[in-house]
């Protein structure tokens, strides 16, 4: 959320100024109601209880919408596919994807967590650095549920009806299949966030408490503009498929809360002003 960090932690990539002080938007049209929150993906124990707002949207809508379902995401045969898709093709490796230094730089983070990259070459490179980055994050505390698995728990708890804005299968296509065709580049985009990770989480949930952005919005910027292609893998693509979907239950009458990776949400290519762009009214929940 940003980086490969931001993609499990919030998916925050870049801010609008317009929005702030909230994580949690009002959608409306024609008196029909859905609520938008940005979710960080994993958090500290201290993260808890969540900001108000999300709780307040929670109660008004008796369905809750989020990208994916993360239970079944969880499930023995999901995650015996999960590994299978991880392997590299035929004879590539790790050595015969990246350039010298850019292995070398994976290499050394390996060694940092005493995982041997001679004996890892067959696993893509979104998975070894996934592999990295919950070590790392757990090394920095954060191995609480985040915003999205807390209400999901929640949801099934109330009875509520859910939805997802992605099946199973597309969650584990984008998880194992980020950056083929790209690796150097991908590789390189994650690898600039791992030196100052905690300094980054910290700033970025103090960011995302407060709904204020703009601390982050340099490092967006350029993460967009360095890393065009990942960038639209990651968020663009997959905003524009999240649109009609969110608009249809926006329209069906039923007040929606859906759930999303703060990312998903700023920008000019992001959630809200794409929905403001279609003459949608928004506003902050406080």
């Amino acid at each position: 959320m940003k980086k490969l960090i931001v993609l499990f932690i919030s998916s925050f990539l870049f801010a609008a100024p317009c929005f702030s002080q909230s994580s949690v938007w009002e959608i409306s049209k024609n008196g029909k109601t859905l609520y938008l929150g940005g979710s960080v993906h994993i958090l500290r124990s201290e993260d808890f209880p969540l900001p108000k707002e999300f709780d307040v949207a929670f109660e008004k809508a008796p369905l809750i919408v989020f990208e994916a379902d993360i239970d079944q995401l969880s499930t023995q045969e999901i995650t015996q596919t999960i590994i299978a898709e991880s392997m590299l093709p035929g004879d590539q490796t790790l050595q015969s994807l990246l350039d010298t230094n850019t292995y070398a730089q994976l290499k050394a983070l390996c060694e940092k967590f005493s995982l041997p990259i001679e004996k890892l070459q067959k696993i893509k490179p979104v998975m070894l650095l996934n592999t990295l980055l919950v070590q790392q994050l757990q090394q920095l505390g954060l191995t609480s549920q985040g915003v999205d698995a807390y209400y999901l728990a929640q949801a099934k708890k109330a009875g509520k009806e859910t939805g997802f804005l992605e099946t199973a299968d597309q969650q584990i296509a984008m998880l194992t299949g980020m950056g083929a065709g790209y690796e150097n580049e991908y590789v390189q985009y994650s690898l600039e966030d791992f030196n100052e990770m905690e300094k980054e989480i910290s700033i970025l949930i103090a960011s995302w408490k407060k709904g204020v952005f703009d601390e982050l919005l340099p490092d967006m910027l350029r993460g967009k503009e360095k890393f065009p292609t990942a960038y639209n893998a990651l968020f663009t693509e997959r905003n524009n498929d999240w649109l009609p979907k969110i608009e249809n239950y926006l329209l069906s009458g039923k007040v929606t809360f859906a759930i999303v990776g703060l990312a998903h949400l700023h920008g000019s290519d992001g959630l809200l002003e794409l929905l403001k762009n279609k003459g949608y009214e928004i506003k902050q929940v406080k």
